[in-house]
């Protein structure tokens, strides 16, 4: 199947456009969606040169454990706090905390920019992959492991991608046929291709065809595919896989009793699907209540359950332990653990079973995720971020938590 940038789900999702804005722990990231309804466009879709992405017209965002990056309307890109392993991508200074964004070097025409806990990669208009940050076991892709880079590197043999996400300690692309790529450490078999060996150059994922949205947490990966499923890989000690079991697997498993899925998510220990109606469904841990169902249980939940009373996203992200979601409504809804103000609710809210509205945020575009903080980008090509900040992960030139949006400097 030949993916189009300006419609991977047309005619299956009418309503639906394709908007980019990554996240993670831990990271995840995935291709987001948003809805266009009654008359809301926030910010035109992406436009195509045949198979080829062209770079988006809107201010994407993606959230690493204590940083953040954000992928400017220029294909440029900008990061901003915790620098200690390269992973902010500004060069040699790129040793410490920077609570201003800085400017990535040598990414100029970037279309969507994953983050995972210590490193970043961004996919560019070409199809190839950019990556930058800590490199100990091969997450950057680039043919060598135990080191840190500073400034980005190109992945190896990559010349296709069309979407990104950045786990714990590995990567993965889409690529323009629908199948995956993964590469980096593997000890819980999250590359998914049968072995628990640690690659630093891609390595394809088992028997996956028809991916639209993949997503990778600390050490496991889901995908949606074209036909509504979705299927996950790697540690499953949690419940993450959605199998209805809490073992860990070297291939892709489906996950129970989806069909309609149209986005993934992935967090520590915890996975999101939003679904074609609104709704979103979660598995996984749950003692920090990060599957939205109403109760927290320090049991795993391993088969998909829905948040409660949410019918309208149009993205899903999650961080370490907690989710957000961007409405058709311009609001952000967030759930699970807000210790650091990461839930957005004007105070540190403990954890949240059930989802909070993000005060004061009105116009979000999409929502993205980090380790213990959280942002959303806007409809006027703004970002504003909240929870932790004590290494300026909030990017307004301060270090102190918030637990109510603050705007992130010199964006846009």
């Amino acid at each position: 199947m030949k993916l189009r940038w300006r419609g991977i789900l047309a005619g299956a999702l009418a309503t639906v456009g394709l908007l980019s804005a990554c996240n993670a722990i831990v990271g995840v990231e995935d291709v987001r969606l948003r809805v266009r309804d009654a008359g809301r466009e926030a910010a035109p879709v992406e436009e195509t040169d045949g198979d080829t992405p062209t770079r988006p017209n809107v201010v994407l965002a993606t959230l690493g454990d204590r940083f953040s990056c954000a992928r400017l309307t220029d294909g440029t890109a900008r990061c901003w706090g915790q620098g200690n392993q390269g992973q902010l991508g500004a060069g040699a200074g790129d040793g410490g905390v920077d609570s201003v964004p800085r400017a990535v070097g040598n990414v100029s025409d970037a279309i969507e920019i994953g983050a995972g806990q210590n490193h970043a990669c961004a996919v560019r208009a070409s199809g190839g992959v950019q990556c930058w940050g800590y490199n100990l076991d091969g997450q950057l892709g680039n043919g060598e492991a135990g080191n840190v880079r500073n400034t980005p590197v190109e992945v190896t043999g990559i010349t296709n991608a069309v979407t990104i996400a950045a786990g714990g300690n590995f990567s993965c692309v889409v690529r323009r046929t629908g199948s995956v790529a993964c590469w980096g450490g593997n000890g819980s078999g999250q590359l998914g291709n049968g072995t628990q060996n640690g690659t630093s150059t891609p390595a394809s994922v088992s028997n996956l065809t028809g991916v639209v949205s993949i997503a990778a947490g600390d050490s496991h990966a889901c995908a949606a595919k074209s036909d509504g499923t979705v299927v996950c890989w790697g540690d499953g000690s949690n419940g993450q896989l959605g199998n209805g079991a809490t073992g860990s697997t070297l291939t892709p498993v489906a996950v129970a009793s989806l069909s309609d899925a149209v986005q993934v998510t992935a967090g520590e220990r915890s996975s999101c699907a939003l679904r074609r109606t609104g709704n979103v469904a979660c598995w996984g841990a749950n003692e920090l209540g990060q599957l939205g169902s109403g109760a927290g249980n320090d049991l795993p939940n391993p088969s998909p359950i829905l948040v409660a009373n949410l019918d309208d996203a149009v993205n899903v992200v999650s961080g370490q332990n907690h989710t957000c979601a961007a409405r058709r409504s311009g609001k952000v809804a967030c759930w699970g653990s807000g210790a650091n103000g990461d839930l957005g609710a004007a105070t540190d809210a403990g954890f949240r079973p059930s989802f909070v509205e993000v005060v004061g945020v009105e116009n979000a575009a999409s929502a993205a995720a980090g380790g213990a903080h959280s942002c959303a980008t806007t409809t006027d090509n703004g970002i504003v971020c909240w929870g932790a900040n004590d290494v300026g992960q909030l990017g307004n030139g301060m270090t102190t938590d918030s637990p109510s949006p603050v705007a992130v400097t010199g964006i846009p």
